[in-house]
This record gives C-alpha cells, sequence and structure tokens, in this order.
C-alpha cells in the first residue's frame, strides 16, 4: 500500500467535502443571517481564510443554485433556517385538506418579523415555483401534498342560503291555499335564523325541512 499525499482539489474536497458553504456568524445567538456565499473551487476563493467546514453550513448544488439570485439565507442552530427556498403556507393545526394561505419565497425575507414559522410552510419545487399555474388559488395542502380545494362554505352562510328561499316555499305550500303555516315550518326557520345570525354556534349541519 502506498500512501498518497493530497495536493491541489483533492486536498481542498477533503477539507470541505460539500464544496458549497454558507458563511455566517458564529458567535452571534439566535437567527443570523449567511454572510457569504463559498464555492471552494472556485479560482478566487483563498481557502487558506476560509473557517474550518464545520464552522459554515454545507450547501448543497440546488440550494448553491437557487442562492445566486437570493436576497438573504439565515442560519439557526448551524443550520439553514429555511432549507428550501419556495413554500406553500398553510395552517399546521387546521384539519386537512386546509388551504393555502400564501406562497412565498424565504430567501427574500431579509427582516423576519412576521415571517411564517417552519412548521406552517410546505416546501415547493424550484419548477414548480416556475409554473404560475402551480400557484394559482383554490390550492390545499392535505398529506404534505399540493392540491386542488375548495373550501367548504361556512354553516352560518349555508343557512343565509337555504333561509332566503324559506318564505317562498311557505308561501308555495301553504299560503297561496290560504293554509296556515305549520309550527314544524316555524321552527324550522327559526332554526336556520338562530344558525344564520350566529347565534346557535354548536350546529354542524343544517336542519332538515319538514317533509
Amino acid at each position: 500500500m502506498t500512501d498518497t499525499t493530497l495536493t491541489g482539489a483533492g486536498l481542498i474536497a477533503s477539507a470541505y467535502p460539500a464544496r458549497y458553504y454558507a458563511q455566517y456568524d458564529r458567535t452571534a445567538a439566535g437567527i443570523t443571517p449567511v454572510t457569504a456565499l463559498i464555492d471552494t473551487l472556485a479560482d478566487a476563493t483563498v481557502v487558506n481564510a476560509l473557517p474550518a467546514a464545520a464552522d459554515m453550513v454545507a450547501l448543497t448544488t440546488d440550494q448553491w443554485a437557487l442562492a445566486q439570485t437570493a436576497l438573504s439565507l439565515h442560519v439557526q442552530d448551524g443550520a439553514l433556517l429555511y432549507p428550501d427556498r419556495y413554500y406553500a403556507e398553510y395552517d399546521a393545526s387546521a384539519s386537512q385538506p386546509t388551504k393555502v394561505i400564501s406562497w412565498t419565497d424565504m430567501w427574500e425575507w431579509s427582516d423576519l418579523a412576521g415571517a411564517p414559522d417552519i412548521s406552517n410552510l410546505l416546501a415547493v419545487s424550484a419548477t414548480d415555483w416556475a409554473d404560475q399555474s402551480y400557484r394559482r388559488n383554490g390550492r390545499g395542502v392535505q398529506d404534505g401534498k399540493i392540491i386542488d380545494y375548495v373550501p367548504p362554505v361556512p354553516i352560518a352562510l349555508q343557512a343565509q342560503m337555504v333561509l332566503s328561499g324559506v318564505p317562498g316555499q311557505t308561501w308555495a305550500k301553504f299560503g297561496s291555499v290560504g293554509a296556515a303555516v305549520p309550527e314544524a315550518w316555524v321552527a324550522y326557520q327559526q332554526a336556520l335564523k338562530a344558525i344564520a345570525d350566529g347565534k346557535d354556534t354548536t350546529s354542524t349541519t343544517l336542519p332538515a325541512a319538514p317533509s
């Protein structure tokens, strides 16, 4: 067996196996911005002036490519705070399917005040992001995937819609022939009105119309 001394690119690759890195202030507490993007094999890179690989954030080839046009990346606990650039924001605590609240490029946020938490974000590929039709209205999240989604109509609005047609129904059935409106229909109308007005907050379905 012969020992081979590494030189040049081999020596650099041994010290920096990921090739691409994000440099940041390791003395800063909490969330801190990336201060430089490093290609260890670039001609202009002075490798001897770099921190150790363990003191930077290794970037994938895809992350490196996307970072070239990004405004700002952030690091927390030695890793990218948002490892992907593009995301769909949604309420992770909501029952699914649930609507996409917004589409966001997290590498454009220089100020993270008001930024969504990573737990409420679903990563979107660069290919899908570039497709404007993918980020259309009427999209939702279910089981970690983006789907077509039509939000359910709130029950109060359903009640309002049905209630608007009840007078015509009762007239056709009873008033038009001079009959009194039965109590069942009065109670039905009152139940719909309670839901529509928000007084009934426990019902999850509309009452059935009397036969």
